[in-house]
């Protein structure tokens, strides 16, 4: 019997070719996809603040050092070097020089004024009715009161109101008559002048002539702070924003008296290549109670990103990538290209595909902070409903399959640590910083994550930086000459 022979090869050919893989191609979306706003109800969404974060208020202790000298001199310059009768009610019935004793003795410490002068003189009654005269007679004057601080338009200013006032003869002078119906030293005040020597001494202090510099001050606090980032090769700039200062304490001595107050602020620190100059601001300087706030100095702190840097590791991370497309990873898809950018306050992925799968596919999600604010992901990432539309095209339930194998790469590769960030701000932010008349000392002990703003610039991270903080300076009295003193030569 003759057998017949099957050709083998045309049905193996048949055979693989039945089960070769089919390549598809996505349809092309009329555009791209538009995440729903932030402000949505979407079930699995939070909603996002729209408005930017504000930084908090913070209170900044202030010390400002300042010679007094200048004061100390106004008022020794008032305090008269000769007292006589000219001029006085009295100088018909009786006549009397008193000369300075050197100069007059102003002691300034912890805002208290302390002055001593010491005249010697004589008195004598005109006319041989009394027939008396003291000679000589030694008198002490004796003056005190507070250094204040009072507002003196958009800045503060010294003035000083003696509240003690007092004249004294020491028991050496001459006692042996009284020409007056009073004791000597209660007639004193009135001969010599007492309370125009103390309008004269509250006049050398005048608001008007001892005026505090607080707008450098202020300029410096307003910043911004410029500190090198090398290893980022960039600057951390920190713009201390200051709302109100209210100073109130004045401890130390002559040469450095400290005046101790507060600077209200809303402070930032962010990163720049060149830190912008701040918008200049006028002064509001107040005095007050010393403040009893006793919180942490916190600042905003902003990290961007570009959507440059962040299409940039996607693609490091993605480029060329197997995404299969069955369970028997016979039809498969390479991912050639994924970027980043905003959508609404969210960020969209374009992931573009070739091999079996070929087209491009959308996928959004809201940008979110760990609880350490050092990593950055996005944990709501999902496929767009015109991709998902566009894939079941091709068969029915597609998309859940290329979802299944594409969502957890982009995750895995949206997933942005930003440990170096974070460590080399803070880092640049702690320590001593000097700018202008003024140091600051920062000290960051801890961050906490606020919120991440997705705009068509980029991605910015928030944080806020909680520690402690002080400022320190230097400033010179703005003096000027006294509008009125008291000059006696002829009495």
């Amino acid at each position: 019997m003759k057998l017949s022979r099957i050709p083998v090869i045309p049905v193996l050919a048949a055979v693989l070719l039945s089960g070769a893989a089919c390549s598809h191609t996505i349809p092309k979306t009329a555009s791209k996809p538009v995440p729903p706003p932030i402000t949505s109800a979407v079930p699995s969404f939070t909603a996002l603040a729209k408005d930017e974060t504000r930084a908090p208020v913070s209170h900044l202790p202030v010390q400002v050092k300042t010679d007094l000298t200048p004061i100390q001199t106004a008022i020794r310059m008032v305090v008269p070097d000769r007292l006589t009768e000219t001029g006085h009610p009295l100088e018909q019935d009786f006549r009397w020089t008193f000369v300075r004793n050197g100069e007059s003795h102003v002691h300034i410490q912890d805002g208290l004024v302390v002055i001593r002068t010491e005249y010697k003189g004589d008195i004598e009654a005109r006319g041989s009715s009394r027939g008396c005269r003291l000679d000589p007679v030694y008198v002490t004057l004796d003056a005190s009161g507070e250094l204040q601080l009072v507002q003196n338009r958009d800045t503060l200013s010294f003035a000083f109101e003696p509240t003690h006032l007092a004249v004294t003869t020491k028991p050496e002078s001459d006692v042996r008559c009284n020409m007056f119906n009073i004791a000597i030293n209660e007639q004193l005040p009135e001969l010599l002048g007492l309370m125009q020597i103390k309008t004269a001494m509250a006049e050398a202090v005048h608001p008007e002539t001892f005026r505090i510099p607080f707008q450098r001050i202020w300029d410096t606090l307003e910043g911004p702070l410029s500190m090198p980032v090398a290893s980022l090769n960039t600057r951390a700039c920190l713009y201390g924003n200051p709302r109100e200062m209210v100073m109130s304490q004045q401890k130390g001595t002559l040469r450095e008296t400290v005046i101790a107050g507060t600077a209200k602020q809303m402070p930032l620190v962010t990163y720049e290549v060149t830190c912008s100059e701040a918008a200049p601001t006028v002064a509001l300087v107040n005095s007050g109670p010393p403040s009893a706030e006793n919180t942490p100095y916190v600042m905003l702190a902003k990290i961007p990103l570009s959507y440059q840097q962040v299409s940039h590791q996607l693609q490091d991370k993605l480029f060329h990538q197997t995404i299969f497309l069955d369970s028997t990873a016979n039809e498969s898809a390479v991912i050639e290209k994924v970027t980043a950018a905003d959508a609404n306050g969210r960020v969209l992925l374009t992931v573009e595909t070739a091999g079996e799968l070929k087209g491009t596919i959308y996928y959004w999600g809201t940008p979110r902070l760990d609880d350490t604010g050092k990593s950055l992901t996005i944990p709501d990432l999902q496929m767009a409903n015109e991709s998902r539309t566009a894939i079941d095209s091709i068969r029915l339930g597609f998309w859940q399959t290329v979802d299944r194998e594409l969502q957890p790469k982009l995750r895995q590769a949206m997933a942005i640590d930003l440990s170096t960030q974070v460590d080399r701000l803070k880092q640049s932010v702690t320590g001593s910083h000097r700018s202008g008349d003024l140091t600051m000392d920062i000290l960051v002990t801890r961050q906490q994550p606020d919120q991440v703003r997705s705009t068509a610039q980029g991605i910015t991270v928030s944080l806020l930086f909680e520690g402690t903080a002080n400022a320190t300076g230097q400033m010179t009295l703005q003096a000027q000459p006294p509008q009125a003193m008291l000059r006696q030569p002829n009495r």
